[in-house]
């Protein structure tokens, strides 16, 4: 058994569970790295991190260039990423994505193919939880995921131990540092 305790005591994620507590930036880094086609799904709460010095936006912006990922955000939050002038921001709902996740002939947002990593950054946790626990159970043989989020999050692939918010800003800038090396 996990010794991270999720927020969501009462619901049971099953017998799969995160494969992978990263509780260093380079193993974070690294997998990113890695993915041949990674997506970073952004949710709301992203926004709600910032503070001087850690602009989320521009963070997962920078870490999607440096990947050439894509990236999906949700409602007002795009205006904010297309002022970044990265071009690979598209808009979808969540629910929806993470539908056409689940359709390995899905072809992405571009038509160029489906992605292999799936990084989702600023969601509620019974949101992500869910959402997570569809991708588990219906396309875990063609795509892997990873939570950013400060806590743990047993239905990803990957996942972040539960961390305070001031020692996860730093966690992600680092994440950030060694990608771009």
């Amino acid at each position: 058994m996990s010794k991270e305790l999720t927020g969501q005591i009462a619901e049971i994620p099953g017998p799969i569970k995160a494969l992978v507590v990263i509780k260093e930036p380079k193993v974070a880094a690294a997998i990113i790295k890695k993915a041949k086609r990674p997506l970073i799904i952004v949710g709301d709460l992203a926004t709600k991190y910032d503070e001087e010095g850690f602009d989320s936006i521009s963070l997962v912006t920078e870490i999607a260039k440096a990947v050439n990922a894509h990236i999906n955000v949700t409602g007002p939050l795009i205006r904010k990423f297309r002022e970044t002038g990265y071009d690979k921001v598209y808009l979808m709902s969540t629910p929806e994505v993470v539908d056409r996740l689940r359709d390995e002939s899905w072809k992405g947002h571009d038509g160029n193919g489906g992605y292999d990593l799936v990084i989702f950054i600023g969601f509620r946790y019974y949101y992500a939880w869910l959402m997570l626990n569809g991708l588990k159970h219906y396309a875990f043989k063609w795509l892997k995921t990873m939570s950013l989020d400060p806590y743990y999050q047993p239905n990803a692939t990957y996942t972040l131990p539960t961390m305070k918010i001031g020692e996860w800003r730093e966690f992600i800038k680092k994440i950030l540092n060694i990608i771009k090396g």
